[in-house]
Formats: structure tokens, C-alpha cells, sequence
């Protein structure tokens, strides 16, 4: 009786651990870390054998029972793990996902710098311990399975309101920051992971009620709206992604006719949607609005004369930045409604004063002391805060992200300086790669010397980059191609793509989405490299293949 009320408790805290974990992915990295030490608790205390211990008690040969009863404890809590391990060795599938660590601990035999390289590896860890415990463990069933997926959604749900609090209020120097406990492009992930979950628990039949499915379109809704509010690029474009690529197995796997037509016209809005609004965004970029230079007024209301450099053709939302320029006037005005000086630097490091002539200019206003006592409160703090353009503030649009990359692109194509542009410098950052690449093709640069290898990089090629700006590649397979060479590339190809294949689990609805998912974020980040990345990776390929009694064809 005894043992039995023992496993229970043990699988009741291995349940925490898995709850604890995955409400904590939105959240904390810290709390991520909590659970795994939770669930590693559970996974060996799971193995032991109390039977023995009792048998221990009651031999009355022994030495007394209090010297000796941790020791032996331990001694079969090592007995314990020793059984999981043997468990583990006969599930190659597992084994072959975790062997990405090993293929970082292989690394080392190339790296000079180890104190990086063991920084690298504890970071790494989830790949091995998660596979590992989730592979040996019990199988979930598919009601407990859709329980920790809703739980999961409710934590993310509660995780966007948070951060949408913070955007009402203006808690956050860059949109991006909102989500800064995560990531922003890890969140937009789970986001996109989390749409999906709902669509599918919405069509499925029988298993959700009506007034459930009701919720769930709500929460749908919601977590698209997020989207939009935090201007998620990354976010909007894997959803995109991964649906055009669902779509297409769902029309081949799909008998019926009238199903197929709906899937492929669906296809062709949502293309023709996007390449419209993308159309219509970059037209407006470059559309500038016709001057007269012959009629340009030369003073201000205040009798100040402008200053007009039509020579300078640099313009913010289709109007010239350097027409009706009044310096003493913003200087004046400007430090009467702002405690950053007008010769000051904004939040973001750039000088405010040219923050200022762009977000003027970009309203449409002229740059003199009336524009300046026209700025709201917000709009003065959004200056102060380095947002330059009034696209910038708007909460339901992306067009200021594609503003921005534009205006970077444009940056670059003048200056050949990428810094300052998400994908100009992604540009530099896979240039850099390739060049690392092209010299260490074979065996890599090693676990703990790719900071080492970009800085030099950098150097050689005299890039304008800023030096803080100097990053490793933006793309996962980049990343493994230079650190451990063409045959650890392909074997960290070869991890991924056998455990569904050998487990005929390749067709399972959530799997399938996550895969893409990750796969699809991979090409332009670092995905596995960062702790709450790496977290995201291994729990969900192994909670999704490894803990489940039955899947969900697509």
C-alpha cells in the first residue's frame, strides 16, 4: 500500500514538473529551469525501489538502520538511474535527438576557449535531460495531453495580456522588449504554435463542446490581435509559412473535392493578401509628395527664418526632412516640454534633435516651435524614447516594421552600413558565416570558439558594423555548419528529421507544426543557442513524440 501511495505522489510531482515547465516558457527562464530539476527529481525518485528499502528495515543483521539508511538510499537511487539510462539506450529515436549535446561535447575536441564552451554546454542541456526523462517516463493519454496543451495556452494568453499592458502604457523603450523575459521571437513562436492548437481544437469533432469551441475562437482572435499589437514580423510570417505548407497535406490527404477547392482558394487569398499589403507598403515608402521649390516660405509664424537644403533627398513618409528646418526654434520649444536636452541623445543612443526633424516630418509638420507645442505628452515620450515615425506608434499596423526595413535597406544601399536594420544586418551576419564556412568547412571552428571566429571574421572583412552589433549567424544550420563542420551539419539534420520517420509519427498533426515551426525559425535564428530557445526545442519534440500513447493525424 505503502508503495503504491509512493509512485503516486512521485507521478503527481512529475505531472507538476511538466505543468510547471510549460507554463513557465512564456514567463521565466528561471522558473524553466525550476521545472527541470523538478521533473529530474521526479524521474529518479520514480525508479526507486522501495521494496528494498523496506527489506533493509527489517533485517535485523545489519547495522543499525539510521547510519546507514542514506547511503543506501542513494545507493538505489543510482540503481534507479542506472535502470533509466538501460531504458533509454533501447529507444534509438530518443537517443538520436539527444546526441545533438554530444555532438557539443564533441565539439570540444576543436575549442581553445573552454570556459565559453562549458557556458555552451550547460545552455545545451535540455537537448540531452529532456529526451531523456520524457522518453522513459509513462505515456500521457490523450485527455491529459490536450489538458497540458489548454494549460499551456492560458499561460501564453496571460503572458500577451501582460505584455499588451505594457505596450497601453508605454512600458518599453523598443516593441520588441515587451516580451524581453523570453525573447520576442521565441514568444511570437509559441504564439504561432498556440494558433494552430486552436484551429485544430476547433474543427475537431466530438472531443471539445460547443461553448468551448467558442472560447477557443476568442482566444484565437486575441492571440492574432497580439500579433498585430507588438508588430510581430517574425511571428506573422512562420504562421503564413507554416499554414501554406499545412495547407497543401491537408488538400492532398483530403477525398473531398469541395474541401480541396476551399484549401487551394484559401491558398491563393492569403497569397494575394500578403504580396497586396506588401505592394501597397513598399508604394508608400517610396512615394514622395511633389514640391515647389519656388514657393518654399522662408519664415516662421514667429518670424524666424527656415533653413532648406533641397540638395539633401532623404524623406520620412514621403515628405523632405530638410525643408522648413527652424533650429533655435525646436531647441527652445523643445526643452521647455522635455528633460532630455535638444543636443542630448534620445533613449536609444541617437541624437535627439534628429529624432525630433524625422518624427516632425514624418506627421507632415514643419520643424519649428508650433510643430513642437502641437506634440502630445505620449508623443513627446515616444521621441524621447528614439521612435522616430508616427508609423512607430501605431498599435494595430506592421507597416512601421516594414518601414523600417526599407529605410534600413535604403540605409545600407547608400552607405554599405547595416547597422540599424534587423535584415541588413542578418545580411552581414550570414556573409560572415559564409566566409567562416568557406575556411573551416570540414571539422568547424568547435564548441567554444564561434565568438572567437565572428570577431576575427568581422575584422577580415573590415565590415562597417558597429562592434556591439557584431553577432554569430541569425540561422541555426549556419551556426552548426561552422561549428562543427559538413558532418555535423548533416548529422544535426540527420537528429532532427529520423526519430518521426522511425516512430511513423511524421504525419501527426501537432508534431508536424511544431517541426515546421522550429524548422522555419531556424533560418533566421539561432534558435537552440539561447536557453529559453533551446527549452522551447527539446520540451516540445520530445513532449509531442516521446509522451504520447496515441497521435493526431493531420
Amino acid at each position: 500500500m505503502m508503495e503504491t501511495y509512493f509512485k503516486q505522489f512521485v507521478r503527481y510531482n512529475y505531472f507538476f514538473g511538466l505543468a510547471l515547465m510549460i507554463v513557465s516558457l512564456p514567463f521565466s527562464k528561471f522558473m524553466l529551469s525550476v521545472g527541470q530539476w523538478w521533473i529530474t527529481g521526479a524521474w529518479i525518485f520514480e525508479r526507486l525501489d522501495l521494496q528494498k528499502i523496506q527489506n533493509f528495515y527489517h533485517n535485523k543483521a545489519r547495522l543499525p538502520f539510521y547510519l546507514l539508511i542514506f547511503p543506501y538510499i542513494l545507493c538505489l537511487m543510482a540503481e534507479g538511474i542506472g535502470k533509466g539510462f538501460k531504458e533509454f539506450f533501447k529507444n534509438k529515436p530518443a537517443m538520436i535527438i539527444a546526441s545533438l549535446f554530444m555532438l557539443h561535447v564533441a565539439g570540444l575536441i576543436f575549442t581553445t576557449d573552454f570556459q565559453y564552451a562549458f557556458k555552451d554546454l550547460r545552455t545545451k542541456i535540455p537537448l540531452f535531460i529532456l529526451p531523456l526523462f520524457l522518453s522513459t517516463s509513462e505515456t500521457l493519454s490523450k485527455k491529459v495531453f490536450y489538458r497540458y496543451l489548454l494549460l499551456f495556452i492560458l499561460a501564453l494568453t496571460v503572458g500577451t495580456i501582460i505584455n499588451t499592458w505594457k505596450v497601453i502604457n508605454h512600458d518599453y523603450l523598443d516593441i520588441r522588449d515587451v516580451a524581453h523575459h523570453v525573447g520576442h521571437i521565441i514568444f511570437g513562436l509559441l504564439i504561432c504554435f498556440s494558433l494552430f492548437t486552436l484551429g485544430y481544437f476547433i474543427v475537431k469533432k466530438n472531443h471539445f463542446s460547443f461553448g468551448l469551441k467558442i472560447v477557443f475562437a476568442f482566444v484565437f482572435i486575441w492571440l492574432t490581435t497580439y500579433l498585430f499589437i507588438t508588430k510581430s514580423i517574425t511571428g506573422f510570417a512562420v504562421f503564413l509559412l507554416t499554414l501554406m505548407i499545412l495547407l497543401p497535406v491537408l488538400i492532398f490527404r483530403r477525398k473531398n473535392r469541395w474541401l480541396q477547392t476551399g484549401l487551394i482558394l484559401l491558398i491563393v487569398a492569403v497569397t494575394a493578401g500578403v504580396f497586396l499589403y506588401l505592394q501597397r507598403a513598399i508604394h508608400d515608402f517610396y512615394h514622395i509628395d511633389p514640391v515647389d521649390y519656388s514657393r518654399l516660405e522662408k519664415y516662421t509664424t514667429r518670424g524666424n527664418p527656415y533653413e532648406h537644403n533641397p540638395f539633401n533627398q532623404q524623406t520620412e513618409n514621403g515628405k523632405y526632412l530638410w525643408l522648413y528646418v527652424q533650429w533655435d526654434e525646436l531647441r527652445d520649444s523643445w526643452n521647455k516640454r522635455s528633460q532630455i536636452r535638444f543636443d542630448n541623445l534620445d533613449l536609444k543612443g541617437n541624437p535627439v534633435k534628429f529624432t525630433i526633424i524625422r518624427f516632425l516630418t514624418s506627421k507632415g509638420e514643419r520643424k519649428d516651435a508650433d510643430a513642437v507645442d502641437k506634440l502630445s505628452d505620449d508623443e513627446i515620450k515616444a521621441i524621447e524614447k528614439g521612435i522616430a515615425n508616427t508609423l512607430f506608434l501605431e498599435k494595430f499596423s506592421i507597416r512601421g516594421r516594414i518601414y523600417e526595413f526599407l529605410m534600413g535597406y535604403e540605409n545600407y544601399r547608400q552607405s554599405e552600413n547595416p547597422t540599424g536594420s534587423t535584415i541588413m544586418q542578418r545580411l552581414e551576419f550570414w556573409k560572415a558565416s559564409l566566409g567562416l564556412i568557406s575556411d573551416n568547412w570540414l571539422y568547424g571552428v568547435g564548441t567554444g570558439d564561434m565568438n572567437t571566429a565572428f570577431h576575427q571574421q568581422y575584422e577580415k572583412m573590415q565590415t562597417k558594423l558597429a562592434p556591439d552589433q557584431r553577432w554569430r549567424s541569425h540561422n541555426q544550420f549556419l551556426s552548426i555548419f561552422i561549428g562543427f563542420g559538413i558532418f555535423g551539419l548533416l548529422w544535426f539534420l540527420f537528429a532532427i528529421g529520423y526519430p518521426p520517420l522511425k516512430l511513423r509519427w511524421y504525419d501527426d498533426f501537432f508534431f508536424l507544426i511544431f517541426l515546421v515551426i522550429a524548422l522555419l525559425s531556424m533560418l533566421t535564428e539561432d534558435t537552440i543557442e539561447s536557453q529559453t530557445g533551446v527549452t522551447f526545442f527539446a520540451f516540445f519534440y520530445s513532449f509531442l513524440l516521446f509522451l504520447r500513447k496515441e497521435k493526431d493525424p493531420v
